[in-house]
This record gives structure tokens, C-alpha cells and sequence, in this order.
């Protein structure tokens, strides 16, 4: 484990312990064919971190890899078809709001072909930069890391 800030913790992959974790998930940054960052919006009545902005995916569910579960989530939420070969996995990482009991898989995926089809969950959110992101005052931990990776290796 590397220890990001006291809100981010980056587990390596090969350190993973699969019962270590009471959820595991994977989650995505969406750059849109126009170069939108595409989030989500969690609605106020959500279980779990209502009215919180962050990247679109799911539970990982069983006999499911990572990736598998992003690309459902993916279509499911999205109606989005991507392309495994163009996703960019970023790393794994916990958050302090969950106090690091769950495991979330986070990648990067640009959808240059245009294969989103409209948003199933939640209210989509379109932004021009990460730093129109990072002053929303509600954003998932998980994502503000992954905006600024993104940022890090020029992704976006």
C-alpha cells in the first residue's frame, strides 16, 4: 500500500488480498468524443453518497474481473460498448469515506467513437476540465484522484 494522503491509499495489484475488502469495485473517467469529462451525479435520495460526483461503474461481481465489470457497468449505466483494448487501468486505490474497507479498480477510457448512448443511473454531468471538477464542492475521493493521474500522465 502506498499512502497518497490521508483520503487516498494506491493498493498494488499483486498485494490484493481478495477477503480483505467488504466491496470491490471498478469505476472510469470518461473523456467523451467532443473531449467532455463525462461524471456521474448521485441523486440526493442515493443509499451511499448521495449528491456526490463521481466516475461511472459498479460492483465487481463474482467470477468477474475487473475490467469485465467496468465494461458492464459501462453499457449498463451508459449504453457504452468500449473497447478493452483502450481502456487504461490506472490503479487500485481505498478511500477514508468508506475508511478504506472497500477496493475500488479505476480506470481511463476515451470514447472517441461516440459509443454513449445516454445515462441509465444516476444524472450525467459533462466538464470541460479537471479543475472545474475538483472546485465542485461533493466529489468522490476515488475520482479526484483519478482526474489528477489522468492530469499526471496527459490523458486529459
Amino acid at each position: 500500500m502506498t499512502k497518497i494522503d490521508s483520503n487516498i491509499h494506491l493498493i498494488p495489484p499483486q498485494k490484493i488480498n481478495s477477503k480483505k475488502y467488504a466491496f470491490y469495485g471498478a469505476e472510469c473517467v470518461i473523456l467523451t468524443r467532443d473531449n467532455k469529462i463525462l461524471l456521474q451525479l448521485r441523486g440526493e435520495n442515493w443509499q451511499r453518497f448521495p449528491g456526490y460526483l463521481t466516475n461511472f461503474g459498479g460492483q465487481i461481481e463474482t467470477n468477474e474481473t475487473p475490467l469485465e465489470a467496468l465494461i458492464r457497468e459501462l453499457h449498463e449505466e451508459l449504453g457504452a460498448k468500449p473497447n478493452p483494448s483502450e481502456i487504461i487501468f490506472l490503479g487500485a486505490v481505498t478511500e477514508a469515506i468508506t475508511k478504506h474497507s472497500e477496493l475500488i479498480y479505476v480506470y481511463f477510457w476515451y470514447d472517441k467513437t461516440g459509443t454513449i448512448t445516454g445515462c441509465y443511473e444516476g444524472t450525467v454531468k459533462y466538464f470541460a476540465n479537471v479543475q472545474e471538477i475538483l472546485a465542485e464542492p461533493k466529489v468522490m475521493d476515488s475520482t479526484k484522484w483519478a482526474l489528477k493521474k489522468c492530469s499526471q500522465i496527459a490523458i486529459l
